[in-house]
């Protein structure tokens, strides 16, 4: 008897390597010529933008840049507050063993350290410590032997695996484009010092052919009124708004992986209809990292046996992700923070930011716990004539436990929070009550293993190797037994066995149960 064998493929995504470097970046900060000389640093913000990152051998490249904005108090000066904003190039790799040019490679920053040092009136120098993490996959292609034609179907042994399956990934971009108004009652605009675009209350749905992505743009800009130099003023505004990114691969059913972050922004002032300076052209570029996942089911063939025949197979041991829970759930963190004693009492509270970070993620019996703190920057207009702009940072603990049905120890947990609203609530001139509103993305997967079969080799078995054996024997079956191991070890079929012994239920054998087997000949 000859046998045909049915080949074909698995695409699977594999994990090539989790790294994260040090990027340590040190200069000065030189003072414009058209700004006053400088007398102390008010606020501190700064960001890493990627530009691009790509895959090489062994190793993952980026570049993009540092961006730094300040508000300082000026020395001598009409208006006492000024704004910089410098940008500075960075350029640099880290190791991954095994990554090649043609993987899929994502990168995150999260800054350590920022110390900032006033060293003249004309120059600051900056020293920022940043821990840099990327993730490199790749889709591989798995042969295998699906079937093996003229074998009786009872002969082969099955086994069904849940999958979880990238479909397709893509990085890509989109704009937000605006009007702002200045709201009635606050002055125009003389000179915009800040503004500080977050994304809020996130929302990505998957469809046939693309990924629509929706939310809110929150604007808080810092200006310099016309009426009084001295005079600052601070604006909020939200800008709803909803993104296309085509993926040709995605279907509605289909889960999607996305990380949004803005990539740049730009603020232009100019005249509105009575030609006063009172709107606000705001331009911010969104960019999307996606990964939209397949949920599968499939049947392979995990053995086979034939009667009077020795099958020898060959076997590729793959790993694979199973899909075992995804969650979204919202926490409301509320602190009283305190000032130091040497910060000016609070006049009114400008702004409060909050960016968060997990320090330890634990994984218990169907439940997640993450732990972290939230940086905390309150800007605030001080009770102090020479110091009419102040900027506080501190830490806010916070703990976290997020249901997650199915998970336990030993599995692969992704945790992304972000902060979803910002209250604030002047309690004195040195208390201000804070309330986070953060939200938790959690996705768990399981990594397993197979053993794909890629060929086989049939051959009869050795002259006598059935003559030896016994044409009846009683057998006692023990925990974890089959049909299917018994009838392959006895050379026989399960059909043989079954009927022999009036079994009803082939799938089920008791520990102790007696089976009379005997010898079948092809």
């Amino acid at each position: 008897m000859s046998f045909e064998l049915v080949s074909d493929k698995m695409v699977l995504d594999q994990k090539i390597g989790k790294e994260t470097t040090q990027l340590l970046l040190e200069g000065d900060i030189i003072v414009p010529d058209v700004k006053p000389d400088m007398s102390l640093i008010l606020q501190t913000d700064a960001k890493i933008n990627f530009n691009n990152v790509e895959a090489a051998q062994d190793r993952v490249n980026f570049n993009g840049n540092l961006e730094i904005t300040m508000l300082y108090l000026s020395k001598g000066s009409e208006t006492p507050v000024h704004s910089i904003k410098t940008m500075l190039p960075i350029d640099d790799f880290i190791n991954v063993d095994g990554a090649t040019r043609d993987m899929w490679a994502e990168i995150q920053s999260e800054f350590t350290n920022i110390d900032y040092k006033v060293l003249n009136d004309r120059k600051v120098s900056y020293r920022v410590v940043a821990d840099v993490t990327t993730d490199v996959s790749a889709v591989f292609e798995h042969p295998y032997v699906s079937e093996i034609k003229e074998l009786p179907e009872e002969q082969s042994l099955k086994s069904t695996i849940e999958m979880s399956r990238i479909v397709e990934a893509k990085k890509d971009k989109f704009v937000i484009k605006d009007e702002l108004s200045i709201p009635q009652g606050k002055p125009n605009i003389r000179e915009v010092l800040q503004s500080y675009g977050t994304i809020t209350n996130k929302e990505v749905k998957t469809s046939n052919g693309k990924i629509n992505i929706s939310g809110e743009l929150l604007i808080s800009t810092i200006y310099i009124s016309d009426v009084d130099d001295s005079l600052i003023e601070h604006v909020e505004n939200e800008i709803p708004f909803n993104g296309v990114i085509e993926l040709k691969n995605a279907k509605e059913d289909m889960i999607c992986d996305c990380n949004i972050g803005i990539k740049s922004q730009a603020v232009q002032v100019r005249p509105d209809a009575d030609g006063e300076e009172r709107v606000l052209d705001v331009e911010v570029e969104v960019a999307v990292s996606a990964k939209v996942r397949s949920e599968e089911k499939m049947q392979l063939m995990e053995d086979a046996h034939c009667i009077n025949k020795n099958i020898k197979l060959k076997k590729n041991l793959i790993e694979y992700p199973k899909f075992v829970c995804r969650n979204k759930n919202q926490s409301n963190i509320k602190e009283i923070v305190q000032l130091n004693s040497n910060c000016p009492e609070i006049l009114q509270i400008f702004r409060v930011d909050g960016k968060p970070h997990i320090d330890n993620l634990k994984i218990l019996e169907d439940k997640v716990v993450a732990e972290g703190i939230i940086t905390t920057d309150v800007l605030y207009i001080a009770k102090n004539d020479e110091t009419p702009l102040y900027g506080y940072q501190t830490i806010i603990p916070f703990k976290q436990v997020i249901e997650t049905k199915g998970a336990s120890d030993g599995m692969d947990v992704d945790v992304h929070t972000a902060v979803e609203h910002i209250g604030f609530n002047m309690l004195s001139g040195n208390e201000v009550e804070v309330r986070f509103l953060l939200s938790f993305n959690t996705n768990v997967m399981e990594y397993k293993y197979f053993n794909l079969i890629t060929d086989l080799e049939i051959e009869d078995l050795e002259k006598g190797v059935v003559d030896k054996m016994s044409s009846m024997t009683i057998y006692i079956c023990e925990p974890g037994d089959t049909l299917w191991k018994i009838a392959k070890r006895y050379n026989t079929t399960i059909d043989e066995i079954a009927t022999l012994n009036e079994i009803e239920n082939i799938s089920r054998l008791n520990s102790g149960q007696k089976l009379l087997i005997l010898k079948k000949v092809a």
